[in-house]
């Protein structure tokens, strides 16, 4: 039996007045089977709680890992057609070679290959908004400017490390950056290129354009890529839940906790899952899901955690797979804006329309400032499509849009404000608060850096269990 748990002088003391309360936090009160005695709590199965939940695997810690979907892989989308055998990647794409990734992917038998981005086809540029043909412009690459300023902020590529107070031109908006340090008209495009920057560019931090556009995106643009060697990313995935399966309450979801204030005192969390409540004692609770209010609201936040969390949010993203539109293979129909700064499109809007590796079928990403609706945006892609059908002397074929995914809230971030106030030192304090520890994407972007940076915090996750 796992010592615990919850002590009454802990912060969420207060809870703990009520019957009610009391009693979901009461083993008597469910079934032997219903109550669940772990040394970690794992709060998410993406990239990061998969990737925890591996490594806790193989070092016999014990877990149970609790995923709001029916799948895990977070932000790793791949839509399989059953009746033709198409593989569709449509979240992420690439990863960086590098051990930890050749590593993880050996240790779920999955097999990879080098990428290339012919893979994603040749880019040919359209105003979507103004239905304009860009046919003679050509997208500018990052230059060595560019690349002086990356190395000035070492710390941009993880900002777990951002210094307190960051530097003043980090928190420029691009624009402002770009003409204040007289960067070339590529590397000023080029930075924001990266087809997978939610909101828009124009009034988005350098800190963030260099926290997304470091070493490692452009080693991978660079040619050291890799993905799945089946076109299947998730297919990791699916046989990290294989192995977890007995360990994993998928569709569910915590709406109730109480974490003490000393190593003694543990977490409890109440689970709604398909077959029931369940209480979920442990030692320590990683919070490996964005950890919006809308997420933690139920994890009985104390006044810090409130004053830190609240601040952060992220953008609206959207994917989808479509096929049957007559549009030509192995050319990506990329947004640009006609007549904006750098040629950025205007939002909201289609970002690409790509091939992919299985014929007739491409994906494409959308990005706006509101959420929207399925609906909508499976609308305007048929619009956009539509349009790009007369463009190209396409068949008129209807699209048919199988498959679809809301990534939001995509790359969190607190106001420019409150990171000059030294957010993310803040947030790095809260590491291992209440015995709760946070992973994700909350300091890094892209699945390559979310398994580094698990892999980095793991070890005093582990050693905090120890009491």
């Amino acid at each position: 039996m796992l010592t615990t748990f919850f002590c009454i002088a802990s912060a969420a003391g207060a809870l703990a007045a009520s019957v009610q309360i009391r009693d979901q936090f009461d083993s008597s009160a469910y079934a032997a089977k219903d109550v669940v005695e772990r040394d970690f709590a794992i709060i998410g199965g993406g990239a990061a709680g998969t990737y925890a939940a591996i490594s806790l695997a193989d070092q016999n810690k014990t877990f149970t890992l609790v995923e709001i979907s029916d799948r895990l892989g977070g932000h790793t989308r791949t839509f399989q057609d059953p009746a033709t055998g198409a593989s569709v990647d449509f979240g992420v794409q690439i990863h960086l070679d590098t051990p930890i990734v050749r590593d993880f992917f050996a240790r779920l038998r999955t097999p990879l290959a080098n990428a290339q981005l012919s893979d994603f086809g040749m880019p040919k540029y359209y105003d979507f908004a103004k239905q304009v043909a860009l046919t003679n412009y050509t997208r500018g690459s990052i230059q060595a400017d560019y690349v002086a300023e990356l190395d000035k902020y070492p710390y941009v590529q993880d900002l777990v490390d951002l210094p307190n107070p960051p530097p003043a031109d980090l928190l420029l908006t691009w624009p402002e950056f770009v003409k204040k340090h007289n960067l070339s008209s590529g590397s000023a495009e080029g930075g924001l290129s990266w087809p997978a920057t939610p909101g828009d560019p124009l009034d988005t931090t350098a800190l963030a354009i260099l926290n997304d556009g470091n070493h490692i995106e452009l080693n991978e643009f660079g040619g050291a890529a890799l993905h799945s060697a089946n076109h299947d990313n998730s297919q990791i995935y699916v046989n990290a839940l294989a192995e977890l399966k007995p360990h994993v309450f998928l569709r569910s979801s915590i709406i109730a906790a109480r974490r003490g204030s000393t190593r003694q005192c543990g977490v409890q969390l109440v689970a709604n899952t398909p077959s029931g409540k369940k209480l979920i004692k442990a030692k320590q609770l990683i919070i490996a899901m964005p950890p919006v209010l809308d997420n933690v609201k139920y994890f009985g936040l104390d006044q810090q955690e409130q004053a830190i969390l609240s601040k952060l949010s992220g953008k609206h993203y959207y994917g989808g797979v479509v096929n049957n539109t007559g549009l030509k293979e192995g050319i990506a129909y990329t947004n640009v804006g006609v007549d904006r700064p750098y040629h950025v499109a205007s939002l909201p809007g289609v970002v690409e329309i790509a091939p992919s590796a299985s014929p007739g079928y491409l994906f494409y990403w959308y990005n706006t400032n509101q959420a929207q609706t399925q609906a909508e945006i499976e609308g305007a892609a048929r619009s956009t499509i539509k349009w790009l059908q007369t463009q190209t002397n396409a068949q008129a074929l209807e699209p048919k849009f199988v498959d679809f995914q809301d990534y939001s809230p995509f790359h969190l971030s607190p106001p420019t404000k409150d990171i000059a106030n030294g957010w993310y030192t803040k947030m790095k304090g809260l590491q291992g608060h209440r015995n709760t520890w946070y992973i994700s994407s909350l300091f890094v972007v892209g699945s390559t850096q979310v398994w580094n940076s698990t892999h980095t915090l793991l070890p005093d996750i582990i050693n905090a269990a120890k009491s």
